[in-house]
């Protein structure tokens, strides 16, 4: 009997292929499988953009996961469930799987939701977690912004809490990162405008790409239609 494959969950960073770790890599490399999350809005899959940077995959099975962009739990599951299933197909082939991630598997990561998924249906199968640098990092190290000093308290939320919950946050933490800000951008200025917070703010989106953009003037940013991978962090 063929032995059951592997899972790895591979966090392959921002964007910069260069921020993919050693480990990544090489698992990469010796996977038979790279499986690919992406929306049925997204051409391409960011994560195998950054991957293709630093790894000849042109001998390798891609596996298309499709996760649609959506809040319907019963469209999520159903999509969860189908991805799920088709790794696990290849791990009872005794094929290594290879799932990638932008950022870290273990962080806002799509990946997360298919381990129990998996685990239910392989509960002996073995995953491995590859660690990546998470965008919040990395947007740190490019804004030059200290995260944390001394006792100071940091809070990472979805900009997508309601206004009272964000107003409490931006008040009681000395850092807040605000991710997925594209949509709600104009309530984050409003509420940064009330609190005085606006000229500690900068905004990063695609941070690590070939098109990454940093902006310090908020209002700059009014009316456009801002890319899904943008965040705002906040330092007092």
């Amino acid at each position: 009997m063929k032995k059951t494959g592997k899972l790895y969950g591979i966090g392959v960073g921002p964007g910069d292929p260069e921020l993919l770790t050693l480990k990544a890599v090489r698992v990469l490399r010796e996977a038979d499988v790279i499986a690919v999350p992406k929306s049925k809005e997204e051409s391409d899959s960011i994560a195998l953009s950054i991957v293709k940077g630093a790894v000849d995959l042109s001998k390798k099975e891609t596996l298309e996961l499709m996760f649609p962009m959506t809040k319907d739990k019963d469209v999520l599951r159903k999509a969860r469930e189908e991805a799920a299933a088709a790794i696990c197909g290849r791990l009872l082939a005794g094929k290594d799987v290879a799932c990638i991630t932008i950022g870290d598997p273990m962080f806002y990561s799509t990946f997360s939701y298919l381990i129990p998924l998996v685990k239910v249906r392989l509960p002996k199968a073995e995953i491995e977690i590859v660690p990546g640098i998470s965008s919040v990092m990395a947007s740190a190290a490019v804004t030059v912004t200290p995260l944390t000093e001394a006792d100071e308290r940091l809070a990472v939320i979805p900009a997508t809490y309601e206004s009272e919950k964000i107003r409490h946050i931006l008040k009681t933490f000395d850092t807040v990162v605000l991710m997925k800000v594209n949509r709600v951008f104009e309530k984050i200025l409003v509420l940064l405008n009330e609190l005085r917070l606006k000229e500690n703010a900068v905004f990063i989106e695609r941070c690590g790409g070939d098109n990454q953009r940093v902006v310090n003037n908020l209002d700059s940013l009014k009316g456009e239609k801002l890319d899904y991978l943008s965040m705002v962090i906040v330092k007092k």
